[in-house]
């Protein structure tokens, strides 16, 4: 059965159009190679996951995978399908690629309450909090070719404790850096990590750490 996934023509990002994953695909490769730029963008949720000490989570990707085959990447990311919200399609994907149960938050004040709240269920379940949505245009490995594909990111931040699953043909399997660890591997093998989480990294800096440090204060 097709996919159908949220797409946007750049001209005018807030119009919803349905397409099938593939074709949206297909067509932005011929878009790059006609004219050198993407037309449309694909609507997307991406997922930064740290435990409370403060280690994000960063899955190696599945060699199997169409985009970016065996790169280190954020966390959790997914398309958007059509008739979902960004927020349900979180909660989906927290599932599907991790096998972790996720609350999502709107703002910052109910993510602290809840933090608190649950704080000693972080081994079961996962804390969500919404934080920005950005349009932008990662290079992502296709074929072996670089393409730009234009997304419409809605970016979470989240905590969880507990044990994570990889899925199989998902990942590769999963790595825990401390924010200095990571930029220090980024760094150092700048090319074994998405462009995506490059973006995120370089562009959301002082709000990861912002984060980290109110997940982190009762360490």
């Amino acid at each position: 059965m097709a996919e159908k996934i949220n797409t946007f023509l750049l001209k005018n990002p807030f119009e919803s159009i349905s397409m099938d994953r593939k074709d949206f695909y297909d067509e932005q490769i011929k878009a790059y190679k006609d004219t050198g730029s993407p037309t449309r963008a694909v609507e997307i949720v991406n997922i930064l996951l740290f435990n409370s000490y403060g280690e994000m989570t960063i899955q190696k990707r599945s060699f199997d995978k169409n985009h970016n085959p065996g790169l280190l990447d954020k966390s959790i990311g997914g398309h958007i399908q059509l008739g979902d919200t960004p927020d349900y399609t979180v909660m989906v994907e927290t599932i599907q690629e991790l096998q972790t149960p996720s609350i999502v938050l709107k703002d910052e004040i109910d993510f602290i309450k809840t933090f608190n709240l649950l704080g000693k269920y972080l081994d079961t379940i996962s804390v969500i909090k919404y934080f920005t949505t950005t349009l932008y245009s990662p290079i992502k490995i296709i074929n072996k070719e670089n393409i730009p594909i234009a997304n419409k990111m809605h970016l979470y931040f989240g905590v969880y404790d507990g044990r994570i699953r990889p899925v199989d043909r998902e990942s590769k399997g999963v790595l825990f850096y401390s924010l200095s660890e990571l930029k220090n591997e980024m760094d150092a093998n700048p090319d074994t990590f998405t462009n995506d989480i490059h973006y995120i990294m370089k562009e959301y800096k002082s709000d990861i750490e912002k984060f980290v440090e109110i997940i982190t204060k009762n360490k």
